[in-house]
């Protein structure tokens, strides 16, 4: 039995006039308003936040989402265009823009009207900013281990516990926070976790330090702390006990925008070695003229393509929403490390210029071992691409 693909149906790409229209818009954006501020950004490792309002008054936010609930009705491949687009310029402000959407997507996934209503519409729309709160000090991808408790009182829930790298949280209006309501059952130790929307301003909701990372300067993660934090019961996002599921459904469909932040640093870096080569000239001759550049250059062009393409090919499968678990860990693994591997060969090809921090490519570098690391590192992927095709044959439950 093939474990590729159950039809070659699945390998089609649809992109449109209108996909194309959009891609122009927001590289418009890019250009004219994110490329001028994005050093400034990184060195100084703080966020223009002017900017990421314009972004949500651009229709960034509410991408895939009806227009009664904010958003602008369109797809997947449209978001992914968005975020590879921003990342060309600032893998941390693509990285704002992205974490907004791994809290209003399973709120538009498992959100009743209300709370739709209440907290996905504001979210899409651009006027308020969204933190998804999973992560703990002694729990990273195994997510079933976190011990954040949330205690009944009546109705409201009292929660206690601690949250590391969040992205967002020094920022956010809005937290979706998971927590324990309940012991893991025999053979299920994912069960007993739910998911909680919670306000800014709560009382018992403290954000403590920053945590400074080796790229996303910028969008620096904080850790939250949480003590006698209470949530009425109505903030409950899907059912009681079943938040793991939540979380893993968000990061399915989140991990193909994290492979579109690498598609977008790995062109970055493409096009700062050929702009390098074509202008820079030793012993009489252009870099470009010799083979071992031009070399590097046709390597980093096919790894462009090849992560542009995955990372398309996912989006089309989760928009249908067939297939796509696997092809989104694919496109995530070849377009973060295409993003290393092109930062590293323009390196090479700069020289002295590649390794100064004045320049974009070494940010490249940095920013690329952040995407390798969030939403599952590359090694988790693996597994889930193993899982997906033991499925496939029927080998695997």
């Amino acid at each position: 039995m093939s474990t590729l693909s159950h039809s070659s149906m699945d390998y089609s790409i649809e992109v449109s006039e209108d996909h194309e229209a959009f891609r122009k818009i927001v590289r418009d954006f890019a250009e004219k308003e994110l490329a001028p501020v994005a050093q400034k950004i990184d060195v100084e490792n703080e966020m223009d936040m002017g900017l990421v309002r314009k972004a949500g008054e651009l229709g960034l936010f509410g991408i895939p989402f009806p227009q009664e609930y904010g958003g602008s009705s369109g797809d997947d491949l449209s978001l992914v265009l968005t975020s590879e687009e921003l990342a060309r310029f600032s893998a941390a402000f693509s990285a704002v823009v992205g974490a907004n959407y791994l809290v209003s997507v399973p709120l538009f996934i498992f959100g009743n009207d209300e709370q739709k209503k209440k907290f996905l519409t504001p979210i899409a729309r651009g006027q308020k900013l969204a933190a998804h709160a999973m992560t703990e000090p002694g729990t990273g991808s195994d997510v079933a281990g976190i011990t954040t408790s949330a205690r009944k009182d009546g109705q409201k829930y009292v929660i206690n516990g601690k949250k590391m790298f969040i992205t967002n949280g020094d920022k956010a209006d809005l937290y979706m926070v998971f927590a324990r309501t309940g012991p893991p059952e025999e053979g299920k130790r994912h069960r007993g976790v739910t998911a909680f929307m919670v306000e800014k301003g709560t009382p018992g909701l403290k954000v403590g330090q920053r945590i400074n990372t080796i790229g996303l300067r910028g969008d620096q993660p904080v850790e939250l702390v949480f003590e006698n934090m209470e949530v009425p019961e109505e903030n409950i996002v899907g059912e009681m006990g079943r938040g793991v599921n939540v979380a893993l459904t968000t990061y399915d469909h989140g991990r193909v925008g994290v492979a579109a932040q690498g598609t977008g640093l790995a062109q970055a870096a493409l096009e700062a070695a050929l702009n390098y080569s074509t202008q820079r000239q030793t012993f009489g001759e252009y870099l470009l003229s010799y083979q071992q550049v031009q070399f590097k250059i046709a390597e980093m062009a096919a790894a462009v393509q090849t992560a542009r393409l995955l990372t398309y090919w996912a989006a089309t499968l989760t928009h249908k929403g067939t297939n796509f678990i696997k092809a989104s860990s694919i496109a995530k693994i070849a377009a973060t490390e295409a993003a290393e591997s092109n930062a590293q060969k323009a390196m090479l090809i700069m020289g002295a210029y590649g390794v100064s921090s004045d320049m974009q490519v070494e940010r490249i570098l940095r920013d690329s071992q952040v995407i390798k690391t969030y939403e599952g590192t590359n090694d988790i992927q693996r597994l889930t691409i193993m899982k997906e095709i033991g499925k496939e044959m029927g080998v695997v439950g």
